[in-house]
């Protein structure tokens, strides 16, 4: 049984070698939700191509993370699944421009909610792994789970300027969770590589 953990442990010193990839996420959906709030109208009409890129880099993003690092259980199957979800997301709302802007809060709202529970699983995995900081990524995801839900709940009530604002609130928010589950990954890489 040690010599089974002994493996994984080791396995797991390589898997957080990949962290700049979640940064990389992180800075993508940062800069997107910035520039929603510089370009507010025009924003609505390009959203749902740029979405759609976007979530279909996110998700390529996740699968490498994932098959580069099969040998870490924590987490990894979350990671795949999720990474799959987005590349066909992201592949509805690139080929079906006008549907996507018709559904696009709905979409956002629930792949904004995925994300948020993924930030939350990959944090609490973090913190069984006692790395500093990680209730950081927790507290993200549930401030991104937030804004989901009240996405999803009231599309049509606030109209298409509250979409744009939660919309970049919580791209923002996403943003924030991946690049502290990067800066997570990398202070368990220094602490592997001291070891």
């Amino acid at each position: 049984m040690q010599k089974m953990f002994d493996t994984l442990f080791e396995h797991s010193k390589r898997m957080v070698r990949y962290w700049w990839l979640m940064l990389l996420t992180g800075i993508a959906l940062f800069v997107l939700g910035i520039l929603i709030f510089v370009y507010p109208m025009q924003s609505y009409v390009g959203m749902a191509l740029i979405f759609g890129w976007v979530i279909f880099f996110s998700g390529v993003a996740q699968v490498v993370l994932s098959a580069a690092n099969r040998h870490f259980i924590t987490g990894r199957g979350w990671m795949l699944a999720g990474g799959i979800i987005e590349i066909v997301l992201g592949l509805i709302l690139v080929f079906n421009t006008a549907l996507s802007a018709v559904s696009l809060p709905v979409f956002l709202g629930f792949w904004l909610l995925f994300r948020g529970f993924s930030a939350i699983g990959l944090g609490g995995d973090m913190q069984a792994m006692r790395v500093p900081g990680s209730g950081w990524t927790i507290a993200s995801g549930v401030l991104l789970l937030l804004c989901a839900l009240w996405m999803i709940f009231q599309p049509l009530v606030f109209g298409t300027t509250a979409v744009i604002v939660w919309v970049g609130v919580s791209l923002l928010f996403a943003g924030a969770a991946a690049c502290s589950f990067a800066v997570q990954l990398r202070r368990a890489h220094e602490c592997f590589k001291e070891e």
